[in-house]
């Protein structure tokens, strides 16, 4: 009775919820108790002694008081049924566990049962992973499908590397035919580096789909940084004695390869330890492999778009007047941070128990997730598009100021970084509704939502950039057509998952996005009234330096006001207690 769930029942209404989804539990214990009976004791014909005659007495005994005890008025009944019976004097809603109940004695699966009875999110996604538990427990069988996929994967990604460092030329004239002859040598050879640090990243991701489906997330995703410290070492070692920018750039793709090794070297204690000895096979019959293959194409080009919608940008801006595809690659890569630190961490923590949750066909689970992951997305993105909008020259001076990339040239970035950050909320929610798909066992739509969006921003990108060209906002034009066709892709998953999940955006949601979006509007103007004074007290500071005071007040006065409005997820960055507003 000091369990705290007895003080939250103030009323017989609370008791009717309760018993409406306990009802569930109890019918669990049931099937539990059964299942030990069956392995503990013999329940088959003919009769042989099984086990110990303790245990068997102490199951049978157990089995009896639950299955035909006595009741008030002294007849015989489950305990099951005493809690039916209870649960119709209370007034509580019986109706989702007997449809369960007949859809089980009419043959359908537990999990389709409770599907079909809308049977209360908690419960649904309680008893089938119990069940599925109890019916199979099998990590062989996971071990020879991650041995068979690492093996498929060597064999597949060696021979696509051979084949890319042969094909080097063609490449680079299909995706930067517009480049001079110096820079279409420089990227060959780029090419030829890039190509075995591509296939190794994809050995990385092996690893790290290893460690997200045990919910080990930190190592998968902290060791990435080694790719980009690889990259920095070189900088700050040999970068002053590289004779010109294009060997610096060849040393680059070099410490790239290298950062690589260190990302795969830096996972594989956990990958071993979660797995066991790593044996690499070809075993095309291992269970899962087959399903494993057919969704390879599929998942890799969605997940991919954003890089496929990359490199038709750089192809478009290779007709524009020199330095626009420079200008696009540094705009781009910053755009895509908070895709990859909020989208992408959401959209892969959140995968390991969409599929679980698919897996008891808990659809009302996957549906909550759904909402909260999406919410937490936009917390973070949200802000980062209105900074990238607002402040972007700041941040693009913090980064990139320095030699000969001067004011007009962070002017010119900012530019196509402010297009891209209209995508920003598109860019970042795919991966997490991808996600969704992927645990419903649906890669095509996907696939085909990541194809439309891409045919719709190379047509827009090229409408605007084309007669343009000789502005310099024609760079910027390529990326709203990226943001555009983002959008597209949202439009396209979000339909699909209404029509299987029902309503995704709650007025709840629409409150917490207009909280959001409140919060960053209020950061933006104290950082503006930030700005103005520094351009009017201090107007020859550096960007490096006056960019970390104005970026800050936004931060900062972001997650205050986010907290002021009842951000559970501001509470925790201020080690809070959420606020209780009224919406």
């Amino acid at each position: 009775l000091a369990h705290p769930l007895y003080a939250r029942m103030a009323s017989l209404d609370d008791v009717r919820v309760f018993m409406r989804s306990h009802v569930f539990a109890v019918w669990d214990f049931m099937s539990l108790l059964k299942r030990l009976q069956r392995d503990l004791t013999c329940v088959n014909v003919p009769w042989v002694p099984v086990g110990d005659a303790e245990v068997r007495f102490l199951i049978n005994e157990i089995v009896c008081g639950e299955e035909s005890d006595v009741d008030p008025r002294g007849g015989r009944i489950a305990h099951f049924d005493l809690y039916l019976r209870a649960m119709r004097e209370a007034g509580s809603d019986t109706s989702a566990v007997g449809k369960a109940l007949a859809s089980v004695r009419a043959g359908g699966s537990t999990a389709a049962a409770l599907v079909s009875a809308g049977v209360p999110a908690g419960a649904a996604a309680f008893v089938p992973v119990y069940s599925r538990l109890l019916l199979r427990d099998d990590p062989g069988a996971a071990k020879a499908l991650a041995n068979a996929v690492l093996g498929l994967l060597l064999v597949t990604v060696s021979a696509l590397t051979l084949i890319g460092i042969a094909v080097a030329p063609v490449l680079t004239s299909m995706l930067a035919p517009g480049f001079d002859s110096a820079t279409q040598e420089l990227t060959t050879r780029l090419i030829r580096v890039l190509f075995p640090m591509t296939g190794l990243m994809v050995l990385s991701g092996w690893c790290l789909g290893i460690q997200n489906s045990h919910r080990r997330f930190f190592w998968s995703y902290a060791s990435a940084a080694l790719w980009s410290i690889a990259q920095i070492a070189l900088l700050l070692v040999a970068g002053r004695n590289a004779p010109d920018a294009m060997t610096l750039a060849y040393w680059l793709a070099w410490a790239t390869l290298g950062g690589a090794v260190l990302q795969i070297g830096a996972q594989m204690p956990e990958v071993l330890r979660l797995v066991g000895s790593i044996r690499p096979t070809l075993d095309r019959t291992a269970d899962g492999v087959a399903q494993t293959l057919r969704n390879v194409l599929p998942v890799v080009t969605a997940l991919g778009v954003v890089q496929i919608s990359s490199f038709i940008d750089l192809q478009i801006a290779s007709y524009l007047p020199s330095g626009a595809a420079t200008n696009i690659s540094y705009a781009n890569t910053l755009a895509l941070l908070p895709v990859s630190l909020f989208g992408v961490s959401v959209a892969a923590a959140a995968l390991p128990e969409f599929a679980r949750d698919q897996g008891a066909l808990a659809l009302d689970a996957l549906r909550e997730r759904l909402r909260g992951g999406w919410q937490r997305i936009l917390f973070y993105i949200v802000p980062s598009a209105v900074v990238f909008i607002t402040l972007g020259d700041y941040c693009i001076g913090l980064l990139y100021r320095a030699g000969r990339f001067g004011a007009g040239e962070q002017q010119a970035v900012h530019w196509i970084l402010a297009a891209y950050a209209i995508g920003l909320v598109s860019f970042g929610s795919v991966k997490l509704l991808g996600s969704a798909y992927y645990a419903l066992q649906d890669y095509r739509t996907p696939l085909r939502a990541s194809m439309v969006s891409i045919v719709v921003s190379t047509v827009v990108s090229i409408s605007l950039a084309v007669p343009l060209r000789s502005l310099p906002i024609a760079a910027a034009a390529i990326a709203l057509g990226s943001a555009l066709g983002s959008y597209v892709h949202l439009a396209i998953l979000s339909r699909g998952l209404r029509q299987r999940l029902g309503p995704l955006y709650t007025p709840a949601m629409w409150h917490g996005t207009r909280r959001i979006l409140m919060a960053s509007l209020i950061a933006g103007a104290l950082a503006a009234a930030l700005r103005l004074a520094q351009e009017h007290w201090l107007p020859s500071m550096h960007p490096r330096v006056s960019a970390v005071p104005v970026l800050a007040g936004f931060g900062i006065s972001y997650v205050v006001a986010a907290w002021l409005m009842g951000s559970a997820e501001a509470a925790r960055w201020m080690r809070r207690p959420a606020r209780s507003v009224g919406t």
